[in-house]
């Protein structure tokens, strides 16, 4: 992980410097949705000119609003990891698993069943907490579009972060300490605490790491691969005009594509992934190796929806990856310490 930030670091640098953009410094101007909903003017003291301005006292209760609301939903992803838990506890204790037939794989049932509800969840909450962020974002009126992406990018890593690493931090570091000794076992709503099989807490969390990270993979390209398809031949059913052997310009059938969302979603993805072969690799040594398979097969299925279905993307000048560079400094000193 530290070897990567390093050598970034040196391609970040020369990219920068064959692009011409190391002193690439923009004023930035108000956000258009900024501008559209302030409340009043105020003189900007180094132009002399006036711009939309927001009072700052009723974005800091805003924002602290906001952090309340992802506490909340934080809250909800730890309900959930319970809820898994409790499920796993009544599976393996079941009359049907106690045959001396299933007994052996009674543990191995649970853990795979559950890590698959788990994969559901994780993915249902985290498409409705990115379309939860970005409203939150947008209503605490940041003046800049640097203010609002890094808000946005903090504030769904945050949740992202504890939604998809939660159950795996469990079974690495806290599944098995608190069975209790015989005869004085610990429970929990009245169910004995769950504890690691013969083999070892080792093998569940491979399995764990296994199901989460590849079928998030699987999910993630076949929605990329599907998704785009719909809301392209979407788009042209509503922009289509009624002139059937008319020949549409270059310009006219760019606009029939769907609008380019820009790069948020990669760039998560990857953080997440960075993640999953860092902080956990010691678990599941294969995850680098279905890392490379995924950004292979993410390339070409990226090249052929900015080709074949969006409209192209406008450029912008930068000099590094912004927001997303410290977060991954922070994913390597927890990889540091949980290794």
């Amino acid at each position: 992980a530290v070897a990567f930030l390093e050598y970034w670091k040196r391609k970040s640098a020369s990219l920068a410097h064959n692009w011409d953009s190391i002193d690439c410094v923009e004023e930035e101007r108000p956000r258009p949705q900024f501008s559209a909903r302030a409340p009043y003017l105020e003189r900007n003291p180094i132009t002399g000119h006036k711009e939309p301005a927001f009072p700052h006292r009723v974005r800091c209760l805003r924002m602290a609003a906001g952090y309340m609301t992802i506490i909340s939903m934080l809250m909800l992803v730890f309900i959930f990891m319970l809820a898994v838990i409790i499920y796993r506890i009544i599976l393996v204790s079941m009359q049907s698993f106690q045959s001396p037939g299933l007994r052996p794989i009674a543990s191995l049932i649970a853990t795979s069943s559950g890590a698959f509800v788990n994969l559901i969840l994780i993915m249902s909450v985290g498409r409705v907490y990115e379309k939860l962020a970005y409203r939150l974002t947008e209503w605490e009126m940041h003046r800049t579009q640097s203010e609002f992406d890094n808000q946005l990018a903090f504030k769904v890593f945050l949740f992202q972060f504890c939604n998809f690493y939660s159950s795996i931090f469990y079974i690495a570091f806290f599944k098995g300490r608190f069975v209790g000794t015989p005869g004085n076992y610990g429970t929990f709503l009245g169910l004995r605490n769950e504890e690691c099989s013969n083999y070892g807490c080792l093998m569940e969390l491979t399995q764990q790491l296994a199901i989460i990270m590849i079928g998030k993979q699987v999910i993630n390209n076949a929605r990329e691969m599907i998704w785009p398809r719909i809301q392209s031949w979407m788009h042209r059913k509503r922009t289509m005009i009624d002139h059937r052997n008319r020949r549409y310009t270059s310009w006219e059938r760019d606009y029939r594509l769907i609008p380019y969302e820009g790069l948020f979603e990669e760039y998560l993805e990857m953080i997440l992934q960075f993640g999953f072969i860092t902080i956990f690799v010691a678990a599941f040594p294969l995850a680098p190796l279905f890392a490379l398979l995924n950004n292979w097969f993410e390339i070409r299925l990226d090249a052929h929806k900015l080709v074949c279905h969006t409209r192209r993307p406008a450029p912008d000048r930068a000099n590094n990856i912004g927001v997303w560079f410290p977060i991954l400094t922070f994913i390597a000193h927890i990889a540091v310490i949980s290794n």
